[in-house]
């Protein structure tokens, strides 16, 4: 058997394999005569109808399948002799086959990953970490106060605290709408330049039943809700700095202003908070605790991603891209998805398939070098631990698992954690001090990254 072998710089391998006639060739007139002795018909009797009468109107479809069949029994002889395993499936090409011919097929697939361990432990983690302060609770307190205000109308001129009731239109520069931009009903904050940077400071000051022409900047494609620091946008400036931002001129049509009343900081005002809170000092610790519970959280969260990213860039190996597709193929056929959105979920979904699908090869090698396999009676000991403490019969735990996720899946579970707190556990870990605000914004960016 000879065989030309090509791999490409994506993982994919080509296999030419060629079986010479003589290993081949019999095994097709031994199908064309076991066909023969079984095939009905008229004129002869069973089992002596001739030989090339079978090749004539038999001979194609018998030969291909009998090749099909063949090329399954030499694929496995192939991968062996080459010493590469499939990463996905294989397909097929036949090239030449048949009585007197040898049987030339090719086969294309994805290598499966051959994963290296090289550093595991004692990675190299900086997480950011804070000290919940007197300041960040009241600053919790007073955004409870926004929340819980009374608005009242007022014919004054707005302030920096008002809330306008407005009508939006984008229009040129001297006031005349643009065709095909909509009026848009709106309800704007003032303090968080929700139509653009420099909005809100160019709508002070204003009265119900006023409209101005206001000029902001935005970010090219940007809808929602624009930068908190502004800046006044003057007709006619320009800011060549950054090119991914446009200017626009609005119509601003206010209907109502309003004031926010806040409600006195004291027990009678942490009573209507929650069912629960007696008094300010009640509140004061409840909302520390959430705070709290909120850092634990998000610093968890970051952690494990942080480990994980360390973990895939000290343990770099090839991962086909195919079996990135295929791997997200398959999610994208549970998800029912027509042939164009499939295309565009495995464009959108590659990079965090690619990353997942490294640390299940890195977590699978990390569990058998480290003996941290989970096995039946883990999972076991799992199930009856989690029905002792919801107050659950096993068996009821084990049907609910099978049905929604299936015993493996938890199993996988399991041995993600595992391999986590291994890994947290060994991890050379420093911590970035930071105040509350700043870990707010930093984390959030970078969840949603």
């Amino acid at each position: 058997m000879k065989i030309n072998k090509d791999i490409s710089p994506e993982g994919e391998a080509t296999l030419e394999i060629e079986v010479p006639v003589e290993e081949a060739g019999g095994d097709f007139t031994q199908a064309l005569n076991l066909f023969r002795r079984e095939v009905n018909v008229p004129g002869f009797r069973p089992g002596r109808v001739p030989l090339d009468l079978v090749r004539r109107r038999w001979g194609r479809e018998i030969m291909s399948e009998k090749a099909d069949e063949l090329a399954r029994t030499y694929i496995s002889k192939a991968l062996k002799q080459v010493e590469l395993e499939p990463g996905g499936q294989i397909s097929v090409e036949m090239l030449e086959y048949g009585e007197d011919k040898p049987l030339r097929f090719k086969i294309i697939f994805p290598l499966a990953p051959d994963v290296k361990l090289i550093h595991y432990k004692g990675l190299n983690i900086v997480v950011n970490d804070v000290d919940i302060t007197d300041t960040d609770i009241d600053n919790e307190l007073e955004a409870l106060r926004r929340k819980h205000a009374i608005l009242r109308s007022i014919d004054d001129p707005a302030i920096p605290e008002a809330r306008l009731s407005v009508k939006v239109q984008e229009v040129d520069p001297s006031g005349l709408p643009l065709v095909g931009r909509p009026v848009e009903e709106k309800i704007l904050e003032l303090g968080t330049d929700m139509l653009g940077i420099g909005g809100d400071e160019q709508l002070l000051g204003i009265k119900a039943g006023e409209k101005r022409v206001i000029r902001v900047k935005r970010h090219v494609g940007e809808l929602s809700q624009a930068p908190m620091h502004s800046a006044i946008i003057t007709p006619g400036q320009v800011e060549d700095d950054n090119p991914g931002v446009d200017e626009i001129s609005l119509s601003v049509d206010v209907e109502k202003v309003e004031i926010p009343e806040l409600p006195d900081l004291d027990d009678d005002f942490a009573r209507t908070v929650g069912e629960k809170v007696d008094s300010l000092k009640t509140l004061r610790e409840v909302i520390r605790f959430q705070i709290m519970t909120y850092v634990e959280s998000t610093k968890r969260q970051m952690l494990e991603r942080a480990i994980t990213n360390k973990l895939i860039e000290n343990n770099p190996f090839r991962l086909s891209k195919g079996v990135v597709e295929a791997t997200l193929g398959r999610v994208a056929e549970r998800a029912d998805i027509s042939e164009k959105e499939r295309e565009q979920f495995i464009e959108q979904h590659r990079r965090q398939a690619e990353a997942d699908l490294r640390w299940v090869e890195l977590r699978d090698e990390i569990a058998r070098e480290e003996n941290l396999t989970t096995t039946d009676e883990m999972v076991e000991t799992e199930l009856t631990a989690y029905a002792e403490r919801i107050g659950e019969p096993i068996e009821k735990i084990r049907r609910k698992i099978e049905t929604e996720q299936g015993i493996e899946s938890f199993k996988m579970r399991i041995e993600d954690r595992n391999v986590m707190e291994f890994l947290i556990t060994n991890a050379d870990i420093e911590k970035r001090m930071m105040e509350f605000d700043e870990f707010i914004r930093v984390t959030g960016s970078q969840l949603d990254e």
